[in-house]
């Protein structure tokens, strides 16, 4: 597995694409994306587009190890946004690839590969791809991840715990939410989350079997949760350092995220 570049696309495979213009502010398409997806019609709507994108994604998907993910990355996320080293996504720490954890007492001891939608909302098993898949599976600072734990995403106020890019924990305060605490990406990384958590929705469409939390049942995200997420994405679009992610992701795992390439296609699911 190796990356891939920008190779050239033909003019009727991007005519079959959905129409890059409408995801302004959006970063624009790779031609590599615009190819992946070309057999997608642009017609389809909610649970028909639903179905086509997780045939497409689930079979296409090339599953690294759980292991290799800490290698992938170095390239995955090497050098993101002035970072001279591995972009952590819960802090401003700049990672080398042995940093991994290991053991942590404080912030900025180790980082370590989190699950952004939590494993225990699957039930935990660590066979199946999503335990280790490259897009849901982030690196971020072991102290932090465990710090949020399982909670849910959410808007935060009198937080307990405020990690160095802004990471909060606290009580929830996004409208319709059960209660409770919840833990708060920072602003300009709210949309990747939430594209991330599109994906999951539609990757694992009918293959997560449990479980019934606070932000999902099975792999269909609640609706206050889905109203924030759409929120966030709006909020947060698509820049060039997630859109590198994504196209550097495909060059392991061969699947990527649609609601990166095209964040047209969230207004085009009513329910997720």
């Amino acid at each position: 597995r190796g990356e891939v570049g920008d190779a050239g696309v033909s003019t009727d495979a991007a005519s079959m694409a959905p129409d890059a213009a409408s995801d302004s502010p959006h970063a624009p398409p790779t031609p590599a994306a615009i190819a992946y997806f070309s057999d997608i019609s642009d017609s389809l709507r909610d649970a028909d587009l639903v179905d086509a994108l997780h045939l497409k994604l689930s079979s296409d998907h090339d599953a690294l190890t759980y292991r290799e993910l800490l290698d992938a990355y170095v390239v995955t996320d090497g050098n993101r946004d002035g970072c001279d080293g591995i972009f952590d996504f819960y802090s401003t720490k700049c990672w080398q690839r042995a940093d991994s954890c290991g053991t942590y007492s404080q912030e900025g001891d180790c980082f370590n590969r989190e699950h952004s939608w939590p494993k225990s909302w699957w039930g935990g098993q660590s066979g199946p791809d999503q335990h280790h898949d490259l897009i849901l599976v982030v690196p971020t600072d072991g102290y932090v991840n465990n710090i949020r734990g399982s909670l849910p995403f959410g808007e935060v106020t009198n937080a307990d715990y405020v990690s160095s890019n802004g990471s909060r924990r606290g009580d929830c305060e996004t409208p319709g939410n059960p209660g409770g605490t919840c833990f708060e990406p920072p602003d300009d990384l709210k949309g990747d989350f939430a594209r991330i958590y599109f994906y999951v929705a539609v990757r694992y469409e009918g293959e997560f079997n449990c479980c019934s939390r606070a932000s999902v049942e099975d792999a269909d995200i609640r609706t206050w949760q889905e109203d924030m997420l759409k929120r966030w994405s709006e909020a947060d679009p698509v820049d060039i350092s997630e859109r590198d992610r994504n196209e550097r992701v495909f060059s392991f795992q061969r699947n990527r995220n649609p609601f990166v390439d095209f964040p047209s296609y969230i207004e085009k699911i009513t329910d997720f």
